[in-house]
Formats: structure tokens, sequence, C-alpha cells
């Protein structure tokens, strides 16, 4: 299935991005409606202002009742992405036809939180989850986020 990429952004939408179609699905209260290929979904990421070469941006899906994600992406920022003032996403993972809570990060040096978004989606998955799939991975991912959200806590303590 080959579809433009989805435009997301770390900011909500505008009175005056109402009228740019592409801009409606980056409302971070709206449900977004994705259909998963074995290729992936992808997502056209709005840099924010803040954004560095070097910097990570990730994008991560997971059912609301999961502790680990079913879908994930991510990329290193590279000059010419910001540039561009945008980074291609590719999301891919294996995940039951469900509703999602997906989350883009942009993460600075040592993996520390500099932005976050959350989107609802309902993904209608043809990739069905491996029973026999590395449980190490997704427990390394999930421990990697955790840890700099901790880290992300801790200084804000000080």
């Amino acid at each position: 299935m080959n579809h433009s990429p989805l435009l997301l952004g770390f900011t909500p939408r505008t009175m005056n991005d109402l009228d740019n179609y592409s801009v409606q699905h980056t409302c971070q209260y709206d449900t977004l409606k994705l259909d998963y290929a074995k290729e992936g979904i992808t997502f056209n990421c709005v840099l924010p202002y803040d954004a560095q070469i070097g910097d990570v941006i990730s994008l991560s899906a997971t059912k609301p009742d999961a502790r680990a994600e079913s879908f994930s992406a991510e990329t290193t920022l590279t000059k010419a992405d910001l540039e561009n003032k945008n980074a291609i996403l590719k999301l891919i993972g294996e995940g039951e036809t469900d509703d999602y809570l997906m989350q883009l990060n942009l993460l600075g040096l040592h993996g520390s939180i500099k932005n976050s978004a959350e989107f609802n989606a309902h993904i209608k998955s043809q990739a069905i989850k491996n029973k026999k799939m590395n449980a190490i991975s997704p427990w390394l991912i999930s421990a990697k986020k955790q840890g700099a959200k901790l880290m992300s806590v801790m200084l804000s303590a000080f």
C-alpha cells in the first residue's frame, strides 16, 4: 500500500491550519485512522524549533493496557532534516487491529526528552503478532525510554 506520508507535529493545530487537510492529522485529540501493511506506515514529522543535528526523533504505538510497544520508528536528525524542517519516520512492528496510543518524542543528548506529543490511533493491521518474537528487544527499547523519562524527572527536580 503506497500513500503519501501523514504529517505529524509536536504542536497542536491552530485556527489557521483548519483549511490544510494534511495538518488535521496533527491534532493530538483526534483519533488517527491508520492502515498498516508489512512495509509500515510512513510519517512526515515536522521538527520543533529546538531540534538539533544528532537529536533523535522516535515514534511508538502502544496499546493502552500494554507495557511494551507494538510499533515503533526512530531516526537521528541530520543537517538535511533540519534544513527541510522535517524528518521521515517509518512505523514498523507487529500487532493486532486495535486502538493504540502513539507517542512522538524528540530526544536530545543522553536520551533526554526535549519535546513530546501524544496521539490516539486506530491501527488496522495486516501483521499479526508473532508469539516467538524476541522478548529482549522490546524490553530494551522500553527500558531506554523509561530511563530517559526518569532522568528528565530527576533533572526537573533541580
